[in-house]
C-alpha cells in the first residue's frame, strides 16, 4: 500500500485527480487547529494527532468513515494525500499513519 503526500494546487479541492485525495480544510480530515492561533506547526500537528485519534475511536464519526473510504482507495492502488502545507511537516502525515494503523487492524 503506497500512500504519499503532495502539495495541493490552485483551484478547487474537488479538482484532485484519480488517486489523489484533498485532506486540507474544509475536508472531513482537515486540521481544525490553526498555525499561530493554536501553536507552532509541531504543536498543531500534535493536537491534530490527539483529535484524530479520538475521532478514530468513534465508529460512526465522519473522520472514521472518511479514513475507511481512503483506506479502500489506498488498498486498490496508489493514494496521494493533498494539503497546502506539503512538503513542510503536515497533518497529512498523521492521516497516513492512521491509514496504516487501520490497515493493520483489518488484518
Amino acid at each position: 500500500m503506497e500512500i504519499t503526500i503532495g502539495k495541493a494546487r490552485r483551484g478547487q479541492p474537488s479538482d484532485a485527480l484519480p488517486g489523489q485525495a484533498y485532506v486540507g480544510r474544509p475536508s472531513p480530515l482537515g486540521n481544525p487547529f490553526q498555525l499561530g492561533r493554536h501553536g507552532s506547526r509541531a504543536q498543531v500537528i500534535a493536537r491534530y494527532r490527539r483529535w484524530l485519534w479520538r475521532r478514530l475511536q468513534e465508529p460512526g464519526s465522519i473522520q472514521r468513515r472518511e479514513l475507511e473510504r481512503l483506506l479502500g482507495r489506498a488498498q486498490a492502488g496508489r493514494l496521494e494525500l493533498l494539503c497546502w502545507c506539503a512538503p513542510l511537516p503536515c497533518h497529512a502525515e498523521v492521516i497516513r499513519s492512521a491509514l496504516h494503523w487501520l490497515a493493520e487492524q483489518q488484518r
